[in-house]
């Protein structure tokens, strides 16, 4: 390491280990923003900053802290760790605000929004079904995560030496035999009150050099609680209802999906991380749901997969319902 960059370094170390500096900028400020205090004279407060930080958003930031922002680019790796170090050294999470336009940062009313994080508002979570019921579903969940600010490359088709494909469970938690009869993959607990086929498509496409990570797997879910997390904020499954119908929270609304009627759902919204603007959009598909006897669901550990299956597995989409606006 050379000694300009060892002197940035402990530039940066000094100013994470001082709490009266720190105070200047909120935890959700410094990861939003990307930026750590490191001097204040005043009214002028002087930021490290990441070199491709959005530059509407350093002026924003301005009106953000009510004070006179002069932004210093430090190197990524340095400053990242530095900000992980000063505000989350307890691996504590951040819940950025979010927007649904992409041109969130041009809009007044946004400063005073950035300077907190947001706070969900689900709806009570509850269970109506009784206790010899069993409500069964199958969906996919699909996430799209996207940088504005930083250009992509190359081509439409994704680089085999810049793409990570992760692959997790592939397990039914239930499925059905020839005659159609609902098959659960063990036997369910006394407190399971939804047995859930939760196929996970995730892909991120936020990372620099046109790098990217697709997150698939098909995961089995014996759901004896609410609410059950979807995405960690925005789509939360709150409960169902005595008619087997599912209520989720979806960013600022509550969907209810009646059992026998295939559905879908989606969302998008932007919201600010370390001095870019994302861009994440998420899917969400009801293939299948209904209510039923718990006697009437038999018991088969065979994994075997049908031509159903394999359809959702390879993203070939059914007919369905559109909720977007629905409440």
């Amino acid at each position: 390491m050379n000694a300009g960059r060892e002197r940035r370094k402990a530039i940066l170390e000094s100013a994470s280990r001082d709490p009266e500096l720190l105070s200047n900028v909120p935890p959700v400020v410094a990861a939003g923003f990307g930026v750590l205090p490191l001097r204040r004279l005043g009214d002028v407060l002087t930021v490290a900053c990441l070199p491709r930080a959005n530059r509407q958003a350093l002026r924003l930031l301005r009106d953000v802290l009510e004070l006179e922002v002069v932004a210093t680019p430090f190197e990524e790796r340095l400053l990242r760790a530095a900000i992980e170090r000063a505000y989350f050294s307890e691996d504590e999470l951040v819940n950025f605000p979010t927007f649904r336009s992409p041109e969130f940062l041009e809009e007044g009313e946004s400063a005073p929004l950035l300077r907190v994080e947001k706070v969900e508002r689900p709806g009570e979570a509850s269970c109506e079904l009784a206790a010899d019921e069993l409500a069964l579903a199958s969906l996919t969940y699909r996430t799209r995560l996207v940088n504005l600010d930083l250009p992509g490359a190359g081509g439409a088709l994704p680089h085999p030496e810049r793409t990570q494909v992760q692959l997790g469970k592939v397990e039914l938690a239930w499925r059905r035999d020839a005659a159609g009869r609902p098959l659960a993959s063990a036997e369910p607990a006394a407190e399971a009150r939804l047995l859930l086929n939760l196929y996970r498509f995730c892909e991120y496409r936020h990372l620099p050099h046109g790098a990217r990570i697709d997150e698939h797997e098909l995961r089995p879910e014996w759901i004896e609680r609410f609410p059950f997390v979807v995405h960690p904020t925005e789509v939360q499954l709150l409960g169902v209802r005595a008619t087997g119908a599912l209520r989720f929270h979806v960013y600022d609304q509550e969907v209810c999906c009646e059992p026998g009627v295939p559905a879908r759902f989606v969302v998008d919204y932007f919201f600010l991380s370390y001095g870019n603007r994302m861009h994440r959009s998420i899917d969400v598909q009801i293939h299948e749901l209904e209510r039923l006897p718990r006697a009437s669901v038999g018991i088969s550990s065979d994994p075997t997969w049908g031509g159903v299956e394999l359809e959702r597995w390879l993203g070939i989409d059914e007919p369905a319902a559109d909720l977007r606006g629905a409440s």
